[in-house]
């Protein structure tokens, strides 16, 4: 959409959230420099104000979010104040005297530029999808501390008592409250809530602002007329100068540079951090929700530049950090905000109040914007994240939203979320640790690979094929999981052969490489096999990046570069065919085959095999060579004496084709062309030297005219043969599925 093209959509959308964000800014403002004393409450209201004016509109100008508005949120108006009250607690600090608050808002300056520093380098690299990767309850935990924060702040204001009053005496009765500012803030609270419930087109916060302030002046004029003066009255926000804003950060730097020491500014490292990656996450998902209400998709690399761009001349201009805020873009999208041009208009407003309006904003009552804060701390409350969190099956995500919270209001708002990161990276160790990465298990006596075999062969898989067992593993290999790996391998290490299938493992560390090393020393050492499959994988760089891996941790060497297949199927065709040339072992010299070896013609006498020898035809494939492809004429059945060949699917999107099943020695394939005489349905490849013989239908037709009774045999013992694999399959089946 074109700037100028919604011009009216886009000063409405700018006229109506400026009206709303006016108390926002300014009790953030108030909020953030709480901890330097009440004589700095007008100084915050203007911080709050500068930052929606300056930083505000150089979010909107560079953003890349649709509709997005930017300015302080209760995120980063309590951040800012946990930034100010441990540089406060600073030794350094307290020994500065009447320079104290001028370092005190420099250094906290330099904090909200290393954060925005910090988001510009975030923008730059794409780093915008990791802090996606915060747990969900960490983030609840942190709002919901920073809610109660909020609303055990306002309870001072709201009952008119001193900032260092205690809360359990005002309850008690052992601290007297005013009634005067209880009803201002009751007043304010009642008319939000109720124009919330009456429409959605009025902001609740302007109404509770309104009637708060005329209940204010209705008790200054009819009860108590100390509350109409300015000079000196604690229970309004008082004078604002009407100035227009300026890198005043700038020169207090250098006013204050040479008792700055390295040792402060790396106090503020970890702060900043924590603030730049919050401020982050809250502008991104306000940008997806945004995203769903003008049907846009946001660049989240530019939306972070600006966001980083923006708050480094909040750092400069003397302001609050910004960020994205859901309920003010939502707003501007509803009174037709689309372009940048909303944005703009959004700070040129707040600007045209602070330089022309400044003598009625300073007429807000304390209690007033007590009681807007204190809708805000409810509405902040993730009562979903609890409701879900108090489920049976959820209590571990309890544990962090209620230790993250706890944290929040009593120690610190930057350990909160390091103690919250490592109780669920701790949660879920021990999770993975519960869990078995084994996700199936099963043995060639009841699952087969895909080559179909003769009769003699299948009976020795029938028999000896639990000897072979196969491990399809699932999720990490790594110090978590490599114990309970070992255990449930043990029992098997006597057997033949063991394939471990990689097809959904994702990581491996050194411990899960190690591991693998001693299972595979472990079974080698009693003569018996180790296979890995879905490590040779062409075009799949997660595979080739674990396989590298594996190379360098020597796990590649230990098992063999000829125990590594493409697929599990490849290895357990592999382990089969070691496993019955192992019990066939005496049979020194293998001879060729007869067709009295095919199941086929298993009841046939001397002279009906005659006759069907004058009936095929010998053809010789070397090793690749195509027998047919999908689509030729469907006119001769054939019979394998050596060798064998994959029946192929059509070429895959990788370019690869893919493998339906396999034939081996002593067993026919092509039959459709003897039963449908249509065209191929697949490709047929020799996987070897192959020796085969064929039957036309031309040859089987001359069968069924003069010598019916063969032809009828035959076809009686493709139908049983069929019958057969038909079976095997069925109990495949079934086993899969339990």
């Amino acid at each position: 959409m074109k700037i100028f093209s919604n011009l009216k959509g886009d000063f409405m959308g700018g006229l109506t959230t400026a009206v709303i964000t006016l108390p926002w800014a300014i009790a953030f403002g108030i909020v953030a420099y709480a901890p330097l004393g009440e004589q700095y409450i007008a100084q915050g209201a203007l911080a709050g104000l500068y930052s929606v004016i300056v930083s505000g509109l150089l979010a909107s100008v560079l953003g890349g979010t649709t509709g997005l508005i930017s300015l302080p949120t209760a995120l980063q108006a309590v951040m800012t104040t946990s930034i100010v009250t441990t540089i406060l607690k600073n030794p350094e600090i307290a020994a500065l005297g009447s320079n104290q608050v001028t370092v005190v808002l420099v250094l906290t300056a330099m904090a909200i530029a290393m954060a925005a520093i910090f988001q510009l380098i975030l923008g730059a690299s794409g780093g915008g999808k990791l802090v996606k990767f915060i747990p969900y309850p960490v983030i609840a935990g942190f709002m919901n501390g920073i809610a109660i924060i909020i609303f055990m702040g306002q309870l001072r204001p709201l009952f008119g008592v001193a900032k260092d009053a205690s809360l359990i005496g005002i309850f008690t009765g052992a601290v007297p409250f005013r009634y005067d500012t209880l009803i201002v803030g009751a007043v304010t609270i009642v008319a939000m809530l109720t124009t919330r419930k009456l429409t959605k087109a009025i902001p609740g916060s302007l109404v509770g602002l309104l009637c708060g302030v005329a209940a204010y002046f209705v008790i200054g004029k009819f009860f108590n007329p100390a509350l109409m003066q300015v000079t000196n009255n604690p229970l309004i926000i008082g004078p604002i100068p009407s100035a227009f804003p300026t890198p005043k950060q700038v020169a207090a730097f250098f006013s204050v540079a040479d008792v700055i020491s390295p040792r402060l500014i790396g106090m503020l490292v970890v702060p900043a951090l924590t603030l730049g990656v919050l401020a982050s996450i809250d502008t991104l998902l306000t940008s997806v929700v945004t995203d769903m209400f003008t049907r846009t998709k946001h660049n989240s690399v530019k939306e972070l530049f600006a966001q980083g761009a923006s708050n480094l001349s909040a750092a400069v201009f003397g302001g609050l950090p910004v960020a994205g805020s859901t309920l003010h873009a939502l707003v501007n999208i509803n009174a037709g905000g689309r372009t940048m041009l909303a944005g703009i208009f959004h700070s040129l407003i707040v600007l045209f109040i602070v330089l022309f309006l400044g003598s009625l904003v300073q007429w807000i009552p304390m209690a007033v914007l007590a009681g807007i804060l204190l809708i805000t701390a409810f509405t902040m409350v993730e009562a979903e994240s609890i409701n879900l969190s108090l489920k049976k099956s959820a209590l571990g995500n309890l544990l962090v939203l209620v230790a993250v919270a706890a944290i929040t209001v009593a120690v610190d708002l930057m350990i909160a979320v390091v103690v919250g990161l490592v109780i669920t990276a701790f949660l879920f160790i021990k999770e993975q640790i519960n869990k078995t990465i084994i996700r199936r298990t099963f043995t060639a006596n009841l699952i087969h690979s895909k080559k179909i075999r003769n009769h003699d062969a299948m009976k020795i898989l029938e028999e000896k094929g639990e000897s072979i067992k196969v491990y399809e593993l699932s999720g990490s290999i790594f110090f978590g999981t490599c114990d309970k790996l070992f255990a449930e391998m043990e029992k098997d290490f006597d057997r033949f052969c063991i394939i471990l299938d990689f097809k959904r493992v994702h990581t491996i560390d050194l411990t899960g490489a190690q591991l693998l090393k001693q299972i595979i020393d472990r079974v080698k050492e009693k003569g018996n096999h180790v296979l890995l499959s879905y490590l040779d994988l062409p075009g799949n760089v997660d595979k080739q990046r674990l396989r590298r891996f594996m190379a360098d941790a020597g796990v590649i060497k230990a098992v063999g570069e000829d125990f590594i297949f493409a697929d599990t199927d490849h290895a357990q065709e592999w382990a089969e065919d070691a496993l019955i040339q192992k019990e066939l072992a005496a049979q020194v010299e293998k001879a060729q085959l007869d067709l009295s070896n095919f199941s086929v013609f298993a009841e046939f006498d001397a002279e009906q095999l005659e006759t069907i020898r004058q009936h095929l035809h010998p053809l010789h494939f070397n090793k690749s060579d195509i027998v047919f492809k999908e689509g030729d004429p469907g006119d001769k059945i054939y019979f394998i004496l050596s060798g064998g060949v994959s029946v192929l699917a059509s070429v895959s999107d990788n370019g690869r084709a893919r493998r339906l099943t396999t034939f081996g020695e002593g067993v026919f394939f092509g039959d459709m062309a003897i039963l449908e005489g249509k065209p191929r349905s697949a490709t047929v490849r020799a996987d070897s030297d192959t020796e085969l013989l064929y039957m036309s239908v031309d040859d089987f037709q001359h069968l069924v005219k003069n010598e019916p009774l063969i032809a009828s045999k035959m076809l009686m013992g493709m139908a049983k043969e069929l019958s057969y694999r038909l079976r095997l399959t069925s109990i495949e089946v079934r086993t899969l599925e339990e």
